[in-house]
């Protein structure tokens, strides 16, 4: 069976809010999002077997699961490039970290937006990290947070988690979800398992 018609889990519709992008369901096991200008067309499936052809409009792929080496060969040959590899991460919020201690000079803020809410890490009021959360009906849905130059990175990238397990908790959900770089996959914290992986091809 291709891998476009399996069913696709509930987080890959938040992982397009997340990003404030627009999702569609335009065949089974497909999602498909813009931008909210109607643009930068994004796929998003399992890793579907040498036979599929991505849409023409298609700017990005994004292809859970074991790749299909066929079709990333396939891909190649159609002018698409790998240009990330990344990993769903999963905990439960109460076995993960959830109060992280920040230096003195720092703080953390906390904004609820319309589809995520953002937690914000300052240091002398200058923004050295900040993440996202979007809350599904079983699960928080986490974007690796972003770090901008923080003296001490992994301090800073813990803090933004753990404060999204600690409203997670919270709010009785019994799953965290954590979209990480191939990097900080390799390097799981307490608490957190590999779920999949997530491949992402840009059109050359």
């Amino acid at each position: 069976m291709s891998g476009t018609r399996r069913a696709l889990p509930a987080w890959t519709e938040a992982y397009a809010l997340l990003r404030d992008r627009i999702a569609s369901f335009p065949k089974p096991g497909e999602i498909r999002s813009v931008n909210h200008d109607g643009e930068d067309v994004e796929v998003l499936s399992y890793w579907p077997d040498a036979s599929w052809t991505a849409p023409n409009d298609a700017k990005r792929l994004i292809l859970l699961g074991t790749p299909n080496e066929q079709t990333a060969a396939t891909l190649r040959n159609a002018g698409w490039d790998e240009t990330a590899k990344m990993a769903l991460l999963a905990g439960r919020p109460d076995d993960v970290e959830q109060v992280v201690k920040l230096p003195d000079t720092s703080a953390l803020f906390e904004a609820p937006m319309d589809d995520y809410d953002v937690v914000e890490v300052t240091d002398f009021d200058r923004p050295v990290a900040r993440g996202r959360m979007h809350y599904g009906s079983t699960f928080g849905l986490l974007s690796d947070p972003d770090l901008y130059a923080p003296s001490n990175p992994d301090v800073a990238r813990r803090a933004v988690l753990a404060n999204f397990a600690g409203a997670a908790f919270g709010h009785g959900l019994p799953w965290l979800l954590l979209v990480a770089t191939s990097e900080n996959a390799a390097n799981l914290a307490e608490g957190w398992s590999k779920a999949t992986d997530l491949s992402f091809w840009q059109q050359g």
